[in-house]
C-alpha cells in the first residue's frame, strides 16, 4: 500500500441473521476477475453485532478506482450485496472514498 492510493471504506449492516451470507458474497466479489478491482482489501466484522461488516478496499490508482466503480458488468454482483443489506438507509452507514496518507 502506498501514499495517495485510492480506496473505499464501507460499513454495511446485513438483514438480521444474514451477516455470514453478506461476508461470503463480498469475499467472492473480490475474486471476480475485474482487472480494476481492489488490489488490497479487508473485510472486518463488528465485535458487537455480527451482522455489521466494515470493508476497506484499496485500488492501484485513481483511474482503476474510477473504472471499477463505473463498470456496469459488476452491477449484478453489487445487487447481491444490496439484497442482503437491511432495508433502512442508515444500515448502509458509511460509504466514503479515501486516499492513504500512511501505512505499515
Amino acid at each position: 500500500m502506498k501514499e495517495q492510493q485510492p480506496g473505499m471504506v464501507l460499513r454495511l449492516k446485513a438483514k438480521p441473521g444474514m451477516g455470514d451470507e453478506l461476508f461470503k458474497v463480498c469475499n467472492e466479489l473480490h475474486f471476480n476477475g475485474d482487472p480494476d478491482g481492489p488490489v488490497d482489501w479487508v473485510l472486518s466484522r463488528s465485535d458487537e453485532d455480527p451482522d455489521i461488516m466494515w470493508a476497506f478496499e484499496f485500488y492501484r490508482d485513481d483511474d482503476s478506482f474510477n473504472r471499477h466503480y463505473s463498470n456496469p458488468d459488476l452491477d449484478k454482483g453489487h445487487q447481491r450485496v444490496v439484497d442482503l443489506v437491511a432495508d433502512h438507509v442508515e444500515d448502509w452507514g458509511v460509504r466514503e472514498s479515501v486516499h492513504i496518507v500512511s501505512s505499515s
